[in-house]
């Protein structure tokens, strides 16, 4: 058994090599390589979500949703989204917090502190217009040159919207003179998002900002995609079907292997069973 993890699901593998012929050794050789190989991947998956994958660095357009560069939308670049979710407002912030708190890949914070400290529960003040606010919070994202006090600011509302949320969230390119952003702010709440692994009931809304114009929807997939999506328990979807293929190729060999080897002993058996009959004669 081979167990495939990504952060608390796993998916387990099972390649069975059965002692059937001198041959086997060669077969455990093959299955051990390609354990080998599955946790190599594993570790390459693990590595690339823990190392800075929510930054667009510098060449953005090869890296996925850093295409909606912002020029001064807010004086300095900025983006603001909205979307629907169907999990109530005290799960959305709950999950929000968390993924913040955890710093993700270690560029993320949550916010709290300095004076006055004013809570992140909105729901003692019964605000219901424009919108029935619940909660709202703040975090920060750090990049390599820009972090701590000049790191980008954000900002999250979480108002209720019927059985579940409205979520707005804001990214402001933080140092003065931050005129454009690559991509960042975009992706930034675009890659929280995700990891909040939230189910989305609507489009990610651009409301401000984010490099196109105000009140543009975009589909799903054009931003931000379901993880289930592209991922299974945290190992992306390429990644398993190699795996798949692999451990179907390594089965049909052995299979193959097998079905020769009975098949060789057959013959033997019935040449021993003419020799004996013959001797007999």
């Amino acid at each position: 058994w081979l167990k495939l993890c990504g952060g608390s699901d796993c998916i387990p593998l099972h390649i069975r090599v059965r002692r059937t012929s001198f041959l086997s050794p060669i077969l455990e050789a093959m299955a051990r390589l390609l354990f080998a190989f599955v946790a190599l991947v594993g570790s390459a998956v693990t590595i690339e979500q823990a190392t800075g994958s929510s930054i667009c660095g510098d060449d953005p357009t090869k890296v996925p949703d850093c295409n909606h560069e912002d020029l001064g939308s807010c004086g300095n670049a900025c983006c603001v989204v909205e979307v629907s979710l169907p999990a109530a407002p005290t799960e959305v912030y709950a999950r929000l917090k968390e993924v913040l708190s955890s710093g993700i890949d270690g560029t993320f914070e949550y916010v709290t502190g300095g004076g006055p400290n004013p809570g992140d529960d909105l729901r003692p003040y019964k605000i219901d217009q424009p919108k029935p606010f619940q909660f709202i919070l703040q975090g920060r994202h750090n990049a390599p040159q820009y972090k701590d006090e000049d790191g980008d600011i954000l900002d999250f509302n979480i108002a209720a919207h019927g059985s579940g949320s409205s979520l707005r969230m804001f990214s402001l390119s933080r140092v003065h003179g931050a005129l454009g952003d690559a991509g960042q702010n975009f992706k930034s709440l675009s890659f929280l998002l995700k990891n909040t692994q939230l189910a989305i009931s609507t489009d990610f809304t651009i409301v401000h900002g984010c490099g196109k114009a105000i009140g543009v929807s975009m589909a799903v997939s054009e931003g931000v995609a379901p993880a289930e999506q592209s991922v299974i328990a945290g190992v992306p979807v390429s990644t398993l079907s190699f795996i798949a293929l692999a451990s179907m190729a390594l089965a049909a060999v052995a299979a193959f292997v097998t079905g020769r080897s009975r098949a060789a002993r057959t013959v033997r058996a019935g040449a021993s069973s003419e020799g004996l009959l013959k001797a007999e004669v």
